[in-house]
């Protein structure tokens, strides 16, 4: 413990077995490996893919699905994302991989659109930096309610 600390402070002068000397070298130790944890966070981030837009193309999938059960329980679409019902089990959020609420809109066709402003939160953008957007029609041509797997007007994964 001598040797070490002499390496990190030459110019510090310690007793073999300080408790001060001890407790300052693990907190220096743990502040590393959280400051190495956020850095490979980061990084893994950008070359694995370990990415909030996947996370926010399976929630928007999930909140399609919850919007049609609402659907056909309510005869209606909801009025916001907060009223649908839960699924036990599944993720339930309705907010993007970001953190962020994503917005939802209905045509008066009743053509829905949900919708992730990318990772900086604002309009446009590219990469990911790009809007993730989503809208399905919520009935069919002879007016009933569609099926979750209905086809998307515009597709989240294409994006």
């Amino acid at each position: 413990m001598h040797d070490v600390v002499h390496a990190l402070w030459p110019n510090i002068t310690v007793r073999r077995h300080s408790r001060t000397v001890k407790c300052l070298l693990i907190a220096c130790i743990v502040i590393a490996v959280i400051a190495v944890s956020v850095l490979a966070f980061l990084v893994l981030d950008d070359l694995v893919g370990l990415e909030p837009r996947g996370l926010t193309v399976t929630r928007i999938c999930l909140i399609k699905g919850r919007i049609f059960q609402y659907a056909r329980s309510h005869n209606q679409l909801p009025h916001s994302l907060s009223d649908l019902p839960l699924t036990p089990g599944y993720d339930n959020s309705i907010c993007d991989g970001w953190g962020r609420a994503i917005a939802y809109e209905v045509s008066p066709s009743g053509l829905v659109t949900l919708t992730s402003r990318g990772r900086d939160g604002k309009v446009g953008g590219s990469d990911k930096d790009a809007d993730m957007v989503a809208t399905f029609p919520t009935r069919d041509a002879q007016g009933r309610w569609s099926y979750t797997t209905i086809q998307w007007n515009h597709d989240p994964f294409s994006q």
